[in-house]
């Protein structure tokens, strides 16, 4: 049986409808076997969520001058602590063991209520107030020896700013936020935590992640100061 030449045409714009519609299939296959693997590449060694009473009770208190309030909020499904500080300084932190450089990324969401009023401090350490911190901390065999790399969310310091704590050589202050935000009001932050290691104190970690904490103090200043915290991502 022979084809006509309109037979022949409708047969070509068939084939080539099918070759172009192969090509996109193949594009979309080959797009999302790269979302697939890039997401795939993520890996996460804990999620620390606030939902619900028994996960906030995983955090133990640390009390060092006086006792913050932290409380679990409710907001529907979604869960946050609230810290509140009347002229005293505690953290709460859970026990988290890991090698930074296989986990090196933090991720949290914050928001600072009321910054401790510095208006009358004069020294550094009457400074060493803030509404809110997060601690990464590698402990070793003593206090001296340990290291502890602390993020903050300060009002007047410029963000990116790398500080000696006033009161420990051992430990290096980083202002992750800095100011007030918006009415919304939420942050989050994602750090590389091993490049801020190196970078704050010269040199590379070789001691592993002991502990996750978070804080809201006001005790250096005497005055008040409130935040917030939610999720804390630790992966690679």
């Amino acid at each position: 049986m022979e084809l006509s030449r309109s037979d022949f045409l409708v047969g070509r714009v068939a084939k080539e409808k099918m070759r172009k519609g192969i090509l996109k299939l193949k594009v979309v296959i080959l797009f999302l076997g790269l979302y697939c693997v890039a997401h795939a590449s993520v890996v996460y060694l804990r999620t620390f969520t606030f939902n619900d009473e028994r996960t906030f009770n995983d955090w133990k208190k640390m009390i060092l001058n006086g006792e913050v309030e932290y409380r679990l909020i409710k907001h529907g499904k979604e869960g946050y602590i609230y810290a509140l500080s009347k002229k005293a300084c505690s953290a709460l932190y859970y026990r988290v063991k890991y090698k930074l450089k296989d986990y090196p990324t933090l991720t949290w969401n914050w928001r600072a209520l009321q910054f401790p009023d510095l208006s009358k401090a004069k020294t550094p350490r009457e400074r060493d107030d803030y509404a809110a911190r997060v601690y990464v901390i590698f402990p070793f065999l003593s206090f001296s020896s340990s290291r502890f790399l602390e993020y903050v969310w300060a009002e007047n310091i410029p963000a990116g700013t790398i500080m000696d704590s006033p009161l420990a050589s051992n430990t290096k202050i980083i202002v992750a936020r800095s100011g007030k935000m918006n009415k919304q009001g939420w942050a989050t932050e994602t750090r590389s935590v091993y490049k801020d290691y190196t970078k704050a104190f010269g040199k590379e970690p070789n001691k592993a992640v002991g502990a996750i904490a978070i804080m809201c103090d006001a005790d250096s200043t005497k005055t008040l100061a409130s935040s917030l915290f939610g999720d804390i991502v630790v992966r690679n």
